[in-house]
């Protein structure tokens, strides 16, 4: 009778199903990880607005000193307090925040206007907003981003008509 001796030692065989199993595992890490940074730049390059925030921080500045800013330098030193002081232009009433630019203009001590557009390379994924803010009352437009000649030459406070042409709506604003 003949008897059937089995190797417990290290074959070429398992050495092959060892290798081929190592490489599947990193070609699997390798394209997740690969995946994981296309996400994370896609999160970083998609503009978010914190359009209703700065409402509510502007009313609330309205509400503690009866006027709103005259820049941003203002509203930085009552409320948000940021340190180092960003850059918020020439004059003071820019703003650059995750992909977008809020531009706002003091009209009167009891009315203001902010505009918030999308920037950077994925701008089309984000709204263009055009606000308009008194105690009493908010009136605010949406609409898809701005081309970059609309942007050139964009007034601080924009008649009506102007919005309209350039497709931005009017929308209403929720306030807590």
């Amino acid at each position: 009778m003949k008897t059937t001796a089995s190797k417990t030692g290290f074959s070429k065989m398992k050495a092959t199903y060892m290798l081929l199993c190592l490489t599947v595992i990193v070609a699997l890490g390798s394209y997740g990880w690969h995946l994981f940074t296309i996400y994370q730049a896609w999160q970083r390059d998609t503009p978010r607005h914190h359009v209703e925030r700065l409402i509510r921080d502007l009313r609330r500045y309205y509400a503690e000193t009866k006027r709103f800013p005259a820049n941003f330098h203002e509203i930085n030193q009552r409320l948000w307090h940021t340190k180092p002081q960003p850059d918020y232009g020439a004059n003071g009433r820019e703003a650059r925040v995750k992909n977008y630019l809020y531009r706002y203009t003091q009209v009167e001590s009891g009315k203001c206007v902010l505009w918030a557009l999308p920037m950077g390379p994925q701008r089309e994924y984000g709204a263009a907003f055009f606000v308009v803010i008194t105690p009493e009352w908010i009136r605010a437009w949406k609409g898809k981003a701005l081309s970059e000649e609309k942007l050139q030459g964009l007034p601080a406070i924009a008649p009506l008509n102007m919005l309209a042409d350039w497709g931005l709506t009017e929308f209403t604003v929720r306030m807590n």
